[in-house]
């Protein structure tokens, strides 16, 4: 997704990376982010995302782009990757 041509419009748009602009989006959607780096210019960036918005037209092209396709938690809460899903019925055995 990093690279995906119309991220990258909206990204150069607003003169922030593709990452800035997927983080804003959830932001707006009302949705908590927790990034994750620990790269220090990686953690910058990722603190450097209240100094613009997406307007609608952006917020609908990039929920156009859901694959469905999860690699972490889903909504529901339950982990989909198949890694974690073998992960958690190792370590919650009673």
């Amino acid at each position: 997704m990093l690279e995906h041509p119309e991220l990258l419009a909206i990204a150069n748009k607003h003169r922030k990376s593709v990452a800035q602009v997927i983080l804003r989006w959830h932001l707006e959607r009302g949705i908590i982010v927790i990034p994750k780096s620990s790269n220090p210019e990686r953690i910058k960036e990722n603190s450097e995302l209240f100094d613009f918005e997406l307007n609608a037209e952006e917020m609908e092209h990039i929920r156009r782009l859901d694959t469905g396709k999860r690699y972490s938690v889903s909504p529901t809460g339950l982990m989909v990757h198949p890694i974690y899903i073998k992960l958690m019925k190792l370590f919650s055995r009673p």
